[in-house]
């Protein structure tokens, strides 16, 4: 076991702590669009305006990102707890690996802002986890700029995130 330097590991579990404050309420419905062929048009147009808003689902991929990083935040809590303040290397290497795979699946094949800063986010995880020092890895401008790009990309999308 390695003893876990201390910001960051503050940095980790209160930057996914708070993404978990993403939440919120997706079960708007959009109103039906009218029987008319007149109005049939018109909503293919706005659905395909891609600068009328985000795309819709963008607040859905931020919504289960946060929960991607409360499960991964739980995960960190609990070790932590176990081993008394000190973090097992190979048990870090298991929760950033669990982050990645999460985020991954969590983008999909999803090509908006939101998704590729999830996608890249998730393959730094990825990688930080390889690393022989998994901590450190993640202690770098590169990751928290990662971060840095989903907590912009879901607030273009209306959610608040901060990773």
């Amino acid at each position: 076991m390695i003893r876990m330097r201390v910001l960051p590991a503050v940095l980790i579990g209160v930057s996914l702590m708070a993404l978990t404050a993403c939440g919120g309420d997706d079960t708007t419905a959009a109103p039906a669009p009218a029987p008319t062929t007149a109005a049939a048009p018109a909503a293919t147009d706005e659905a395909a305006a891609p600068a009328d808003g985000p795309a819709p689902d963008d607040k859905k991929l931020c919504t289960e990102a946060a929960a991607a990083a409360k499960k991964m935040t739980a995960d960190l809590v609990e070790v932590m707890k176990a081993s008394q303040g000190e973090m097992p290397t190979a048990e870090m290497k298991k929760i950033l690996a669990g982050l990645g795979d999460d985020l991954t699946k969590v983008a999909g094949s999803s090509d908006s802002e939101v998704g590729a800063a999830i996608k890249d986010f998730a393959a730094k995880s990825t990688e930080a986890a390889a690393a022989a020092d998994p901590v450190t890895a993640t202690d770098n401008e590169g990751y928290e700029q990662s971060g840095k790009d989903i907590n912009a990309a879901c607030k273009t999308a209306g959610v608040k995130v901060n990773f």
